[in-house]
């Protein structure tokens, strides 16, 4: 649940970016690969817009290269890979990974926009191709794209919308934080191979809905369940889909379960999902490395429970407490899973893995308690990006960058089984 909401990187997109040629974004590419390799900050920061200056001031970019250089280590090469209006892409080769860099100049040629995506080459294939569509929905503040998979068939059919996890996670259930194990896209391939739709988006902020923001510091919770809730508005308004079902992992399922009762979805799913408030959640994952460091959380989180915001803040709190996303964790700190599950009245079925490192076994247990007409399904051996893993930490979190590992045994089987099984 590290980093919240986003910025690891930054994205300030004008309407209307100068047509530079190739020649100007490669130099812009090869400066940002030399500066960065340096560790030369400064430089780093000279590239930006002024726009991207005021996102992203000093002390995050040298945040921003830290943790890159901590995650994804040296960038050995940038390869050119296409245009697309006015964003440029360059596959970026990291020590530790490939992500995709996407890039905007304006007419002096700074960066107006600057992000990482993960990679995926459109030559990639695996497996038979799924026919897919972009779809959006328009809010205040941009637009939220994502991807809609809707199999061929002469009635309609159940649809189902995946909510993603905290931080920058993709709609593929990606993140340039690390995460490359194409989760949210394998759920929606099975589906889609068993007759269910399934949309899928971008949280604000994040990928290509990264302009659907005006600062990290006015994102609040209730924002993201207002997404989920125009995406559930709309499918219900699809006249192919017979059913809507809302399917939320991690803290997609909070945000789930909040939009499923109020926006009246046919039936909802928590995968990997809390029970308690975030901040006891917060406190005990920090304690894995750092009882002290735990404590010192506690105390900033009673503060924002409190509705108070808190300025002196241990270095090593910075990244998750840092003052641009306290609104936004006081306005999270509203809603208990184990509080909102009771309001929904529609099937809800829950789906907990025994080695998640991240949301221990007891919260399943805690949200079914709290709604015994849920249906509860362990499954043996999977970890919180769905996959099968052991429970030793090393070799668990090994599994968050192989791509192509298949998930759980038993996932998709009791997901699919639930929706078909409903009248």
């Amino acid at each position: 649940m590290k980093n919240i909401i986003l910025l690891l990187v930054a994205s300030a997109i004008t309407a209307t970016c100068p047509a530079q040629t190739r020649t100007d974004y490669d130099a812009s590419v090869n400066k940002f690969q030399k500066f960065y390799n340096a560790k030369n900050i400064d430089s780093v920061y000279g590239l930006f817009s002024e726009r991207v200056q005021s996102m992203l001031p000093l002390d995050k970019t040298n945040e921003m290269v830290g943790d890159l250089t901590t995650k994804l280590g040296a960038i050995n090469m940038v390869t050119f890979s296409k245009q697309d209006g006015h964003l440029w892409y360059y596959k970026t080769d990291f020590t530790n990974a490939t992500l995709n860099l996407v890039l905007a100049l304006n007419k002096d040629n700074k960066m107006e926009t600057i992000r990482f995506l993960p990679y995926q080459s459109d030559t990639d294939a695996s497996g038979p191709k799924k026919p897919r569509s972009t779809f959006f929905l328009k809010t205040e503040d941009g637009k939220v794209y994502g991807t809609l998979s809707v199999p061929e068939r002469k009635n309609k059919i159940p649809v189902v919308l995946i909510i993603a996890g905290s931080g920058p996670t993709d709609r593929d259930g990606n993140s340039p934080l690390g995460v490359s194990a194409n989760t949210y896209k394998m759920i929606a391939d099975s589906l889609f191979d068993n007759g269910i739709a399934c949309a899928r988006y971008d949280k604000r902020g994040v990928a290509e809905s990264a302009d659907a923001i005006k600062d990290e510091e006015s994102v609040r919770f209730e924002d993201l369940i207002g997404d989920a809730m125009g995406f559930i508005k709309q499918l219900k308004a699809d006249p192919r889909f017979s059913k809507v079902v809302v399917l939320g992992h991690s803290e997609g399922s909070l945000i789930g379960m909040i939009a499923a009762q109020k926006a009246k979805a046919s039936a909802y799913i928590s995968v990997s999902g809390i029970a308690d408030r975030a901040d006891k959640t917060l406190e005990q994952q920090i304690a894995i490395n750092s009882k002290d460091l735990s404590a010192k959380a506690k105390i900033l989180l009673d503060s924002m429970d409190h509705g108070y915001t808190v300025k002196n803040i241990d270095p090593s709190l910075e990244d998750l407490f840092r003052p641009s996303v306290q609104n936004y964790v006081i306005s999270w700190l509203r809603y208990t899973p184990a509080v909102e599950i009771k309001k929904l009245s529609v099937p809800v079925l829950i789906v907990q893995g025994t080695t998640d490192m991240q949301v221990p076994l007891e919260n399943a247990e805690k949200l079914k308690k709290a709604d015994p007409k849920a249906s509860l399904k362990i499954i043996a051996g999977m970890n919180h990006i769905l996959k099968t893993a052991p429970k030793d930490r090393k070799e668990n979190f090994a599994t968050y960058t192989v791509p192509d590992l298949p998930l759980a045994p038993g996932l998709m089987g009791n997901i699919e089984a639930f929706i078909k099984g409903l009248k």
